[in-house]
């Protein structure tokens, strides 16, 4: 196979004919031997049953039924497991990344990269996602030591070598573009323009954005814990610092009322500091926790013309 596009679908049973139909039209001019693979997340909608009617009609439509919702990463990882394309493209059902980019990123892919991203020129997101991308990226950038750019995210075309790696990676915690991005190989972008949405909007709220971040920080560096080291050091210093500043105050005869203020400030300050340094460690030691266990990364209940 010369080509694969692989594409997770949750919520997305209005959009999979205008998807297929459109990937077909960019791509069957580039080459007859290529296939799309739907990945259906457990979407609570008729995604399954449709992309079964697609797969019924066109062979070369191929259906993943994931046993539950696993999210994003998870069936992007179930459809890179069985596309078979020496490049393997991937690509939002929600048809803001445009399937008429395909072409310019397949062309650049030929020049000799093995990872060719689509970056967004211009966004057509809410200003709260925009927002929260840019608020994402600067945290993710400070805490884990990567230049990350935020008009870049899963839409693009990969060598089967970089799938291949990516799909050998063990970690149960994931997140597609930063992991993959963590692996090296020759790298370029096209730019390309984001669309709207074509139907509904999109499920990630700000309790799944958050979540996602968390995680994608988390997984991809230790830098947080060494934050807590370095605050749990200064505020050592600051108390040593007082203890000092108490016994000269008393030798000179400095007369120091004690405040219920400042020592309920202290109180409640250093117990918040010391929470969230636990809570950090906490988050580590649930990831190790998630990954020790050994359960798969997805699970498929279902497939068609596989």
């Amino acid at each position: 196979m010369e080509l694969s596009i692989v594409s997770p679908v949750y919520r997305g049973e209005k959009m999979l004919d205008e998807l297929v139909r459109r990937i077909h039209a960019a791509v069957s001019p580039l080459t007859p031997d290529y296939e799309i693979v739907l990945v259906n997340d457990c979407s609570p909608d008729r995604s399954w049953e449709h992309i079964a009617e697609i797969c019924a009609k066109d062979k070369q439509v191929k259906g993943i039924n994931l046993s539950r919702n696993f999210g994003q990463p998870y069936a992007i990882t179930a459809g890179l497991s069985y596309a078979t394309g020496r490049y393997v493209a991937v690509i939002d059902c929600d048809l803001q990344n445009k399937p008429e980019d395909l072409p310019a990123m397949y062309n650049k892919a030929l020049e000799g990269y093995d990872i060719v991203s689509a970056r967004r020129v211009v966004r057509e997101d809410t200003f709260l996602k925009r927002l929260s991308s840019a608020a994402f990226h600067k945290a993710y950038d400070l805490l884990s030591g990567f230049k990350t750019d935020k008009a870049v995210a899963e839409f693009g075309i990969y060598s089967q070598k970089v799938v291949k790696v990516y799909c050998s990676i063990p970690e149960y915690s994931r997140s597609f573009v930063e992991l993959v991005h963590t692996l090296g190989f020759k790298k370029s972008t096209v730019d390309v323009y984001h669309d709207h949405r074509l139907e509904g909007k999109s499920s990630y709220n700000l309790y799944r954005l958050l979540k996602l971040s968390y995680n994608s920080i988390i997984s991809n560096s230790n830098r947080p814990l060494h934050i807590a080291v370095t605050v749990g050091l200064l505020m050592s210093l600051l108390s040593f610092l007082m203890a000092i500043y108490n016994i000269f105050a008393k030798f000179i005869g400095l007369n120091e009322v004690a405040g219920y203020t400042s020592t309920i400030f202290s109180i409640w300050f250093v117990g918040g500091i010391l929470l969230f340094m636990m809570g950090v460690l906490g988050l580590y030691i649930g990831k190790i926790f998630d990954q020790v266990k050994g359960r798969p990364v997805f699970i498929v209940s279902e497939t068609l013309n596989l």
